[in-house]
């Protein structure tokens, strides 16, 4: 998916089911320009599907906007290299009400 943050676009946005949080890498936070002052520490500890365990290290909210949406999300900060630039969680999308729909 793709949204906007700050008036800037962000691809690569995943959405995820399975996940309980909402996650941006922190080479996102340094790409949409948030400043350190802006984050606040996180204890989020969380376990991928290969069980290693990562910690957050900050966390943040912050307003995305996708399609007709404007959410305002809490997003943890992880220091690791990935393939998307936002992790979007099943909570957020029980609290908007969306619904993920793949093709077969």
């Amino acid at each position: 998916m793709t949204g906007y943050i700050r008036e800037q676009k962000v691809k690569h946005i995943l959405v995820d089911g399975g996940l309980a949080v909402n996650i941006m890498p922190k080479s996102t936070t340094n790409e949409l320009g948030i400043m350190v002052e802006e984050l606040s520490k996180s204890r989020m500890v969380i376990q991928g599907f290969s069980l290693e365990i990562q910690r957050a290290i900050d966390m943040i909210p912050l307003k995305i906007t996708m399609l007709d949406l404007l959410p305002s999300l809490i997003f943890h900060v992880v220091d690791s290299e990935t393939s998307y630039k936002l992790l979007l969680g099943r909570l957020s999308l029980h609290k908007h009400r969306i619904v993920a729909s793949t093709l077969h």
